[in-house]
């Protein structure tokens, strides 16, 4: 475990799963590079005639804005333990984002909460933890 992504999106879990890195990186003085990825996902029809170009900037104006205060939290975590890290945030399906960013980042390890901030639809259909673990070719790792 040495080029982490974390994938946190505030949830006390994801809180957890961020301190599973940094007490890690103290216990065994591992040198670690962690990039830490929230992935802001909005259901429901944004598509059709009653969305125009300037509700949908806005929208994802507003959900940059969210993904950069949850990215700062980890950051400050992170920084105070000085550990190299670099914050990520994207738009999308939750397994299918982090599944390419362990790619395009070269991470051997994905660390994640076994809860996370979903909707009870997610509950539905399943959960977004069960589907990165089904997704990614690395090992994940699950703090509960």
């Amino acid at each position: 475990m040495r080029k982490v992504l974390v994938a946190f999106d505030g949830s006390d879990n994801s809180k957890r799963a961020l301190q599973y890195v940094v007490d890690f990186a103290r216990e065994y003085s591992a040198e670690l590079e962690v990039h830490v990825l929230n992935v802001q996902y909005y259901e429901g029809g944004m598509y059709g005639e009653y969305f125009t170009a300037n509700i949908i900037e806005n929208l994802n104006s507003g959900l940059l804005a969210k993904a950069k205060s949850v990215l700062q939290q980890a950051s400050d975590v992170l920084a105070a333990a000085s550990i190299k890290h670099e914050t990520h945030a994207v738009f999308g399906n939750v397994a299918e984002q982090v599944n390419d960013a362990v790619k395009r980042l070269g991470c051997d390890t994905v660390v994640m909460g076994t809860r996370g901030l979903g909707s009870f639809s997610g509950m539905l259909l399943g959960s977004a933890t069960t589907r990165v673990i089904h997704e990614v070719s690395v090992p994940v790792v699950l703090v509960k």
